[in-house]
């Protein structure tokens, strides 16, 4: 037989896909950690990203349906699975027996596996959840029913893996018997113990157990005096544990009984393992399930934690053309060499931007005519950008999205800190099929590197299953994804920092594709500037011309004028702040950034003799690129600082409407208070004028009738009125249809079987026995019943449960008093030492105070020993009237030695 694969089988695995740089292993564990059993942690761990699309749109549908049944309130327990495989294949073969621990693991599992094939193919009546996907996965589950293994296995296995008497009527049989024993035994013994006693043989009034036979202790100067079997001694030697003679007959019965009670739980146990082997195949294949199904849990959880989105994937065919010129958005910039009175370029709206980021978009070409016959490269502007609504959908585009760990360790520290967690500044990026490589410069610590990694990471989690962090997510498929981030020298190798990259982007040209995506960071550094600018721009060129997705981050102005003259190559930038000469963090789509070298320097507390220096040795192109990106970037500044001002502007407009609409409402609220008590008195009036005229009536019987049939008639009428006022008012306000219930306050709503309601036929209050349907109750006043309809109730009063001990006291001329005050009595009793009748008195007084005192659970104390304590107490707590359930505490708390109790309230 084929067993279910209890870890994913992935197809399709990526060539490459840098997972160590891109870090993508410490976000797997981070998602592991939000599962419960140890097999769902194996599923996350063993997922990877892959370039099957069929797998990848499977996984992301079972963890959206996965999502909207958590968001719902649904939940599952999958706490107890586990791989069953060795102890099912130990099940199947005959005549072998599992441990009670093993049947107890076994059998959680198989609870587990029922119960989820219930909640896919719920009773008729049952809630049903909408989840195709999860349908499917589980689809299989349906040919197996483990109910009647649960039926015959159920209840018979305690928490420690020992049999309950229930197991067999056998063993029930056989353990009264021991019990009988044992009480025999002991009387009889305590009968030696009361002789010798009086005589100052024994040393303790006390009976022990030496190797499963009943003796009582004996000073050793006297152990001649009492015939008997010695069991050993103490190790001072001053007790010895002396079998008397008269007991030895009773003990050999008690150890046959023991040995029948141990036949009879391997025969049990050989049965239910017979069982459990029988059902393998169901319980393996429920097992793998729900593997999956808990890994698409804890990635809904965490999809839930951080505001997830579900990724698309757009087309990744190549494009057969790229001679399209190269659009660089920009924020209304000026040329520092075109003359100040130059006409300025006309912006488009907003919304014409394809980014979140603060950016009015106007378009600027760097065409090959405007470097001039010197070599001179010159930004050049020409007419304003028109949004192209002919144009692809972006290839990939993701909008608004956060690096997951970077997030995750910001609330860990916050949290350390005791203060409100901060988000990272979300990262848009939007590269189109025929503009494929984005080079990103700016200042050191701006988030170059960060925003490298967020696409690496995002792209590897949308490819495994798992939703990304973002407002939108639209991606390709990649095939293979490199990185090359940070140093990656290696001395056992002889390679520098230069040597061990070079080596990486060898390797990485040659293998990437059209459909790879290439992040390479800091291209071009750790040797000479004009040999590593010349390298960084035929590497850009390289993957440029194979039509790879390429971001590329770096300081070098080569790779930053390459990236505007090029067309397929997009010029991005990370902020940074002129005023306080601190990154922002955001990046600028279309406008490269100036590295900012000086200006860092200078802010960290660098002689300002050296900066003067170092400023007259830049070029004047390098000076006049700094320039120009300077005050591009003061213009964007300019524009987000209005854009922001638009915002609370449209806040305090809708602040303003707000406080409108409030004052209107409390308007209309005391127009028809007004109208409502002008009503009211006309009624009162006519009813007066109809009192009169029937006291004018001389026929007093008959002034009698009319008096009481006119105010039953203007007390309905009353009514009748007020309801359809009330209706009216609620349509009014809400626009609702007076059927509609919410245009109805008048009519009661949530009645249920207790509670107390009014009733306006009878004008007196009773209590709801029974609900017949959504409109007709059946009630009781005293030992009179009748039915009510739901118009013929006035108001609801529902009966708060009370504690015994409260309903009590609420009784007339009855107090009620406890040996102490409840809020301090102890929850806890110790009955180690006593006997089975003592322990029984003990714990029924204890269980009286406690019930009166409303406690909810107590804990009784009892030792391990034999367990005969254990077993008759925890008999005699499952037949009293007070207790609600009986459980054995965890082996930290107690375990065998103490017994946790809940009450009824």
């Amino acid at each position: 037989m084929n067993s279910p694969e209890l870890l994913p089988t992935i197809p399709s695995l990526l060539h490459e896909s840098s997972t160590s740089a891109l870090e993508w292993p410490r976000l797997r564990d981070h998602i592991a950690g939000r599962t419960f059993s140890p097999l769902g942690r194996a599923w996350i761990l063993a997922l990877e990203p892959c370039a099957d699309l069929p797998w990848i749109d499977q996984q992301h549908q079972r963890t959206a349906e996965m999502r909207a049944m958590l968001l719902s309130g649904g939940s599952f327990e999958f706490r107890g699975l586990f791989d069953p495989t060795l102890l099912l294949d130990k099940a199947r073969i005959e005549g072998s027996a599992l441990e009670g621990l093993e049947v107890r693991d076994l059998l959680t599992v198989a609870e587990r596996v029922a119960a989820w094939r219930t909640l896919i193919d719920p009773p008729p009546n049952a809630p049903r959840y909408d989840w195709p996907a999860i349908d499917a996965l589980s689809g299989s589950l349906r040919a197996f029913d483990l109910n009647p293994l649960l039926h015959q296995l159920r209840g018979k296995i305690e928490p420690d893996g020992s049999l309950n008497d229930d197991a067999s009527p056998e063993l029930r049989r056989i353990r009264r018997a021991m019990e009988r024993q044992h009480r025999a035994i002991e009387e009889s013994l305590r009968k030696s113990l009361r002789g010798l006693n009086e005589g100052g043989s024994t040393q303790d009034e006390l009976i022990t157990i030496r190797g499963e036979r009943f003796v009582i202790p004996v000073k050793a100067e006297f152990k001649r005096k009492v015939p008997g079997v010695i069991h050993g001694s103490s190790s001072s030697g001053q007790t010895v544990f002396i079998e008397p003679l008269e007991t030895i007959e009773q003990n050999n019965e008690l150890v046959r009984l023991l040995d029948e009670e141990q036949s009879e739980i391997h025969r049990i146990l050989v049965a239910m393992t017979r069982a459990l082997g029988d059902n393998a195949t169901a319980i393996l294949t429920g097992t793998a399930i729900l593997a999956e199904v808990e890994s698409h849990a804890a990635r809904a959880r965490f999809a839930i934690d951080l505001n997830c989105t579900r990724p698309t994937f757009t087309n990744n065919a190549v494009a057969t053309s790229t001679a399209t010129n190269n659009v660089v958005i920009l924020s209304g910039a000026k040329n520092p060499r075109i003359s100040p009175e130059a006409p300025q370029t006309r912006t488009a709206p907003p919304e014409s931007n394809p980014t979140n980021n603060p950016v009015i978009s106007t378009e600027l070409r760097a065409s090959e005519a405007s470097r001039g016959g010197s070599g001179e490269t010159r930004f050049s502007t020409t007419t304003p950008y028109e949004p192209n609504t002919q144009s692809p959908d972006p290839q990939l585009s993701l909008v608004a999205a956060r690096h997951p760990l970077l997030e995750l360790r910001m609330r860990a520290s916050a949290r350390e800190a005791g203060t409100e967690a901060a988000t990272p500044v979300p990262l848009t990026i939007t590269l189109t099929n025929e503009a494929r490589q984005l080079i990103i410069s700016g200042p050191n610590t701006g988030g170059k590197t960060v925003s490298l990694k967020t696409l690496g990471l995002l792209s590897l989690m949308a490819q495994a299953g798992v939703p990304i962090p973002a407002e939108e997510a639209h991606l390709p498929l990649f095939t293979s994804v490199y990185a090359d981030i940070g140093d990656a020298q290696s001395i056992e190798r002889n390679l520098s920092s230069f040597s061990a990259h070079v080596v990486n982007l060898d390797r990485i040209s040659r293998e990437a594709t059209a459909s790879s995506l290439v992040l390479l960071d800091e291209l071009g550094s750790a040797t000479d500037p004009e040999e590593g600018a010349a390298l960084a721009v035929a590497i850009a060129q390289h993957f440029l011309d194979i039509h790879a997705w390429c971001c590329i981050t770096t300081h070098l102005t080569s790779l930053k004028v390459y990236a505007a003259n090029h067309a397929g190559v997009l010029n991005a930038a990370v902020g940074f702040d002129q005023q306080t000469l601190t990154p922002t963090y955001q990046l600028r789509l279309g406008v490269p950034g100036a590295s900012a070298g000086l200006n860092i320097a200078s802010r960290l507390g660098l002689s300002p003799e050296i900066i003067a220096a170092a400023r007259s040795q830049m070029s004047t192109q390098t000076a006049d690129i700094g320039a120009f990106l300077d005050q591009l970037h003061d213009q964007l500044t300019a524009a987000a600082t209005e854009r922001e001002t638009l915002r609370q502007r449209e806040q305090q407009l809708a602040r303003e409407k707000i406080r409108l609409e409030t004052e209107g409402r409390a308007e209309q609220k005391a127009r028809t208070k007004e109208l409502e008590t002008k009503l009211n008195s006309l009624i009162e009036d006519f009813a007066y004028q109809l009192r009169e005229t029937v006291k004018a009536i001389d026929d007093k019987t008959l002034a009698q009738k009319i008096a009481r049939d006119s105010a039953t008639r203007i007390a309905r009428l009353r009514r009748e009125f007020s309801e359809q006022f009330n209706s009216t008012v609620v349509a009014h306000n809400t626009g609702a249809d007076k059927a509609d219930p919410n245009a109805q306050p008048h009519i009661p709503k949530g009645i249920k079987v207790g509670d107390l309601v009014k009733l306006k036929s009878l004008g007196r209050q009773a209590r709801v026995d029974r609900i017949i349907d959504a409109k007709t109750y059946e009630v009781s006043i005293g030992p009179m019943k009748m039915r009510a309809a739901i118009d013929d109730i006035a108001e609801v009063e529902t009966v708060k449960v009370a504690t015994p001990l409260e309903a009590a006291r609420k009784r007339g001329g009855i107090t009620i008093a406890t040996a102490n005050d409840p809020d301090y009595m102890t929850s806890e009793i110790n009955v180690i030492g006593r006997t089975a009748d003592e322990a029984h008195a003990e714990v029924e007084r204890f269980l009286d105070r406690a019930f009166l005192a409303g406690l909810p659970c107590i804990r009784i104390v009892h030792g391990t020993g034999m367990g005969i304590l254990r077993r008759t107490l925890r008999e005699f707590l499952r037949n009293h009237p007070h207790v609600a359930t009986v459980t054995e505490p965890p082996q930290n708390q107690g375990g065998q030695g103490a017994t946790e109790v809940e009450l009824r309230q």
